[in-house]
Formats: C-alpha cells, sequence, structure tokens
C-alpha cells in the first residue's frame, strides 16, 4: 500500500502544487523533457507502445517550457560540464529519441520558427529506412492484432509466445514484453500475423534519411547518438554495451562529417554498471549521456537525466510537477 502511494498517488498530488513552490523546495537546475516525435496521425509503428503527443498538444509544451525556463542548445550544456560556461539559472532543452520522421515534417520547423535548440537522437541501423527496429515491429504486431481476439492466427501467437516463455494478461501485453535477446521471435509472429516489416520501412519510410538529417543540422540542430539497434542495455554484456555505443555515434560521425559527442541510452539507464559509464568516457569522443530518471541526478556527473512528455494528455505544467514530487520522493 504504502508503495502504490509513493509511486501513484503522491506524483499525481504533485502535480496540482503550484511550479513556483516546487522550485523552493526542489533544487533543479535544468529541465530535460523528452519526445519522440509529435503527430495528429495514427502511427502504427509507434500507437501500439505509447501515445505521442498530437501536434496540439507539443505546440503548448513548447510555449510552456519557453514562459517558464530558457533555452539552451546541447553545446551549452557540455561547456557547462566542462566549467567553460554557466547555464542561465532555470534553462530546458528538449531532447527526441529514435530519429522518426516527424522530427523533419512536422517537429523540427515549429522548434526553429521558435528558436529552440534541440537534440535529436536516431537509431544507426533505422536511418535511411535501412530495415525496422525492434520496438517498431512490437508495436506494428499489437497493431495487427486489433479484431483478432480468438482468431487461429492470435493462437498460434499464444503458441509462439508459450513456446517462447513470454508470459502477460493478453498476446498483445505478450508482444510488448519480449526481450530483446528474444527479437528473432517477432519476425515468426509478423509471418502469423502477415507483417511485411522490411516492405513497412521501404514503403512508409517511419525514420529519418541521411540527406534529412543533413537539413536538420544545417538548421542547427544537434544530432546525438542511441544505439545501432536500440538494446535494453541492461540485457547486454558490458562488450555488448560499449560496442553498441562507439559503433553508434563512430557511424553518425563518418556519415556526416562531425564529432559525435552525445550518446541517449535506449529505454533506460537501470542495471547500466558504474564500469560503463567510467568506460565510455574515458575512451572515445563522448562528452554527454542522457537517461530517463526524471529530475534526479544520476552519480555519473556527465550523465543527465530526462523525463517523458509522452503516454499522456497532461498539460506541461502538471507533467513537470509529477516529476518534482518523483525527485522529491525518491531523493535528488
Amino acid at each position: 500500500m504504502l508503495t502504490r502511494i509513493k509511486k501513484i498517488w503522491l506524483p499525481r498530488f504533485a502535480s496540482y502544487i503550484p511550479l513556483d513552490l516546487w522550485r523552493r523546495v526542489v533544487d533543479v537546475d535544468w529541465v530535460l523533457p523528452h519526445w519522440h516525435g509529435a503527430s495528429d496521425a495514427d502511427l502504427p509503428h509507434i500507437s501500439g507502445l505509447y501515445r505521442l503527443r498530437s501536434l496540439r498538444e507539443f505546440k503548448a509544451d513548447l510555449d510552456f517550457f519557453l514562459q517558464a525556463y530558457t533555452p539552451v542548445s546541447l553545446q551549452d550544456l557540455i561547456r557547462h560540464l566542462d566549467g567553460d560556461y554557466r547555464l542561465p539559472k532555470r534553462c530546458f532543452l528538449p531532447t527526441f529519441d529514435d530519429g522518426f520522421r516527424e522530427i523533419y515534417d512536422l517537429v523540427a520547423p515549429l522548434l526553429y520558427e521558435k528558436g529552440v535548440p534541440s537534440v535529436f537522437f536516431p537509431i544507426t541501423a533505422a536511418i535511411d529506412n535501412r530495415e525496422l527496429c525492434y520496438p517498431q515491429k512490437m508495436s506494428l504486431l499489437v497493431h495487427a492484432l486489433h479484431g483478432q481476439h480468438g482468431s487461429a492466427a492470435e493462437r498460434e501467437c499464444s503458441e509462439i509466445l508459450d513456446r517462447e516463455g513470454v508470459e502477460g494478461s493478453s498476446v498483445a501485453r505478450r508482444i510488448s514484453s519480449i526481450p530483446y535477446c528474444q527479437r528473432e521471435a517477432l519476425d515468426e509472429l509478423g509471418t502469423v500475423l502477415g507483417c511485411d516489416f522490411l516492405a513497412y520501412a521501404r514503403s512508409v519510410q517511419p525514420y529519418l534519411t541521411s540527406s534529412q538529417i543533413s537539413e536538420l543540422m544545417r538548421m542547427g540542430f544537434a544530432i546525438g547518438a542511441h544505439s545501432v539497434n536500440h538494446p535494453l542495455y541492461s540485457e547486454e554484456t558490458l562488450g555488448e554495451q560499449l560496442l553498441e555505443t562507439h559503433q553508434s555515434m563512430d557511424w553518425l560521425s563518418e556519415r556526416f562529417g562531425f564529432e559525435c559527442q552525445a550518446f541517449a541510452l535506449p529505454y533506460r539507464d537501470l542495471g547500466v554498471s558504474h564500469e560503463f559509464f567510467a568506460e565510455v568516457f574515458n575512451h572515445g569522443n563522448l562528452k554527454i549521456s542522457f537517461g530517463m530518471d526524471g529530475l534526479r541526478r544520476h552519480y555519473c556527473p556527465r550523465h543527465l537525466n530526462r523525463f517523458s512528455m509522452e503516454r499522456t494528455d497532461l498539460p506541461a505544467l502538471q507533467i513537470l510537477a509529477r516529476q518534482y514530487g518523483r525527485a522529491l520522493c525518491y531523493g535528488r
């Protein structure tokens, strides 16, 4: 009961406390909101996993942060960490993961119009829509299950999941729980449900292309790495984690002719060791990394936490207030 109160009810209550009061109670120098994109369309490669902000909601998000905080760039943060620059007292930097085409089509024009610096973290294997990545395959499968309840296809999917040892309250939830190390099962499920992943990637073009990324860089936006294949790092060995990190950074640097200095961990950094952060910052060009633990400070001073603006229709003010509440409950 106490855990439920702490995890659910206290953050909900926190969302109604004025932001100015939270600022006095919890000392936070910067906020790093996180999105995957924004769209009014139903995107089957995303909607099976989480809810994007609508364009109206995203515009309101930007207006809120611009009113309450000063926008800063990725280089501002790096220079601050290097001790060469003093950030404004209350500042923010928007970040966007996975590299979906909505970044180029819808998000970047709004950011550019408002003069807001941002960082985009594409999955390198997905650039130019060379393949459909693990999370998007799961989303398409969940989307394909709609209307299939009790069908032969659903039963066959259930048998595959039984064989793989994936549990859950429904076939859709079980598909969403398939670990990265068992991702081959997604292709087998795709055959059952009639999902041609490669054809989808080529026809829908869900990810950014190289030319679009180059244009984003010409517009002044920063690009960071987000791994090669988007694994859950806690399921990878240290060697695999370092390989995913360095290969994705090196690929971006060579492809686009710049020194990639930023990395955002896929999913979260839970279970990622001290040794990883020591290794990754001591060898290579990495200057800053990003996780997903709200407003809490990480033990590695160059690893900064972000918070999600998605999966909810709450306004930005309440989302941020909840994050202040969580920071107060669990400590900075």
